[in-house]
């Protein structure tokens, strides 16, 4: 027993000293690094950017904008472009240039930097500016409720509210948010459409069989005109030569001249929208039709005597987005783009003349239908969004309020004012 006690310690003792002489002789080679084997220069080529276009300032969640820059995939997915710290999309790909769609981060001075995968490092930094696509403009209070909105001929914006319920007359906003009243309140709770006419006059409907004025620079409200009592007069909109046109729930759409003179012409609908609009040289009277449960845009020409023509189908409504939905406003782009305000939660459908049609900015506005639209001055055109309650505590969760849209190009001119 005790020989194999004495044979277990020598063996011990052999085995540590052959670790301490094995340790003290690699000490004088230096402990080894924890970065041996690792690249001392960047991994992959270094992404680069020199500019992006458009320069300075786009509009956030609309613009595609072009990067050129070096040393960028070919492939989309490899391709981290960061605005802050928000990714946006990459649309297309050359190791020279990238296009992105503009993410929805609204401020000035962003930070844009591009990473590519299997390179180490970020690109240089640009700074950019990106301005918002939607702007609520006015009321800022729960109780004043927007209902139909009007521009005139300088860019002010004018709307028919109520305050706390009740009729509040017609407000004035100019572009810089200077609000002031400019029409008291009449019998009327709310006007349902308005449009400037000659002198700065300001003509007026409210789904009744009369059409009412304002006088230039503002005032109570009087009647311009009485039609027959079995009609219901709620959108309005002027021509060229200055002649009013009048629709709604009726058998016909009417004419009235400056010497209060009333035409006719048949056309069995309730008209929701009208705007009047030069396509090709050819003025027409363009109109939101609803027949029944169908909803259509409709067009009719008018001809030098100032008469409509018969009737041409523009744009089937329901057929690309359902029936049981409707068009609320109607307004045109210089180019000849046809914006329609609808009651859809993506509230704006835009309708390229070629008849393809798409959501406005998607992902960017509010999800509520819109009521009523103008184009103001420049590449704005405002619509009147209209509130969202929650259906447990009747509570706003989205108030009732006029958006500022910059649509990049302005509106198409209007007649009449």
């Amino acid at each position: 027993m005790k020989n194999n006690f004495y044979n277990l310690l020598f063996t011990n003792l052999f085995i540590a000293l052959i670790a301490l002489l094995s340790f003290n002789g690699c000490s004088d080679k230096g402990a080894p690094s924890l970065y041996q084997g690792i690249p001392t220069t960047p991994i992959g080529a270094t992404p680069s950017i020199s500019s992006i276009n458009p320069p300075n300032t786009s509009v956030a969640g609309v613009t595609q904008l072009t990067i050129t820059g070096k040393n960028f995939s070919t492939n989309p997915l490899e391709d981290l472009v960061y605005f802050n710290i928000t990714q946006a999309v990459v649309v297309s790909a050359t190791p020279t240039q990238l296009v992105v769609n503009a993410p929805n981060v609204v401020s000035d001075s962003i930070t844009v930097m591009v990473a590519v995968v299997h390179s180490e490092l970020f690109s240089n930094k640009l700074y950019y500016n990106l301005t918002p696509a939607a702007k609520d403009f006015y009321p800022n209070s729960k109780f004043t409720i927007p209902y139909s909105v009007v521009s005139d001929n300088i860019g002010n914006i004018y709307s028919s509210t109520t305050l706390n319920g009740v009729g509040n007359g017609i407000t004035k906003i100019t572009p810089d948010s200077v609000v002031a009243p400019y029409a008291s309140r009449g019998t009327e709770t709310f006007w349902t459409s308005m449009r400037f006419g000659p002198n700065g006059v300001l003509y007026a409907a409210r789904n009744l069989y009369a059409v009412f004025q304002i006088p230039a620079g503002g005032g109570a409200p009087t009647t311009f005109v009485v039609l027959p009592s079995s009609l219901k007069i709620s959108q309005l909109e002027f021509d060229a030569n200055n002649n009013l046109w009048a629709g709604g729930n009726n058998t016909a759409i009417y004419r009235i001249k400056q010497d209060k003179s009333l035409k006719s012409y048949p056309f069995t609908a309730n008209i929701t929208a009208m705007r009047v609009y030069n396509d090709g040289g050819t003025s027409y009277l363009y109109v939101a039709a609803q027949q029944d449960s169908n909803v259509t845009v409709q067009r009719f020409p008018i001809d030098a005597n100032g008469d409509l023509g018969t009737p041409q189908l523009y744009f089937d409504f329901s057929g690309n987005y359902g029936v049981g939905n409707s068009i609320t406003s109607l307004e045109f782009s210089s180019d000849g783009d046809m914006y329609l305000g609808t009651n859809l939660p993506e509230a704006i459908v835009l309708v390229h003349k070629d008849k393809s049609s798409s959501f406005l900015y998607p992902g960017v506005l509010a999800e509520t239908g819109a009521l009523s639209m103008v184009w103001g001055s420049g590449n704005f055109l405002y619509y009147i969004r209209s509130q969202v309650l929650d259906p447990n505590t009747g509570s706003v969760i989205i108030p009732q309020t006029i958006v500022k849209l910059n649509i990049q190009k302005p509106g198409a001119p209007y007649y009449g004012r």
